[in-house]
């Protein structure tokens, strides 16, 4: 019979397999909406070549970046090199250091809902889409910006935020399910 007590180690092994587990789910997320999007936008071209797409987004961003911004898991990973002494990071390296920043985040928060899941059962309310969405608005719309890890939600596009949100709910979402999938085999 399985213990139904709360545990903090059983939150702890639970939150990070099913961290993991969310991050792979969200990242396949993000590859398809990005797909989609891209589809869209070709399928939606006007007359005059230019798509409803690209309309909204150039009224949005009247300047847009010459040169794309370097994403915000691997500056930080280029940081803690630079912490710990190694030689700057090579454009691949950088980006293999920065998905190890990103699953370890999400392994972390992971951990942070599912210890909070196992003493306060009622955070699970929604499937963990609040969570998702808490996160969302914690990390991408402020922690990251403030820290200047990324540009300020207001010089993002509409579109980007509704992805990135519409991610975090398939994080939090997905994060829940196997976290209350693992917690029933133990």
């Amino acid at each position: 019979m399985r213990d139904s007590q709360p545990s903090v180690t059983r939150g702890i092994l639970t939150g990070i397999v099913a961290g993991i587990g969310a991050t792979i789910v969200m990242d396949q997320f993000l590859k398809l909406s990005d797909t989609g999007y891209k589809a869209a936008e070709k399928s939606l071209k006007l007359v005059d070549g230019e798509s409803p797409w690209q309309i909204a987004h150039e009224r949005v961003q009247e300047e847009p970046p010459a040169v794309q911004p370097e994403d915000s898991t691997e500056i930080v990973a280029s940081k803690i090199a630079q912490a710990i002494g190694k030689p700057l990071l090579t454009a691949e390296d950088k980006k293999r250091a920065g998905q190890a920043v990103h699953y370890s985040f999400g392994a972390l928060m992971g951990v942070v809902y599912s210890v909070t899941a196992e003493m306060i059962p009622e955070v699970t309310t929604g499937g963990g889409t609040g969570f998702g969405t808490l996160l969302f608005l914690g990390a991408d719309e402020v922690a990251i910006p403030t820290l200047r890890l990324a540009p300020r939600p207001a010089e993002t596009a509409p579109f980007d935020h509704l992805q990135y949100w519409a991610a975090h709910v398939v994080y939090g979402g997905s994060l829940e399910l196997m976290r209350s999938l693992l917690r029933r085999l133990t």
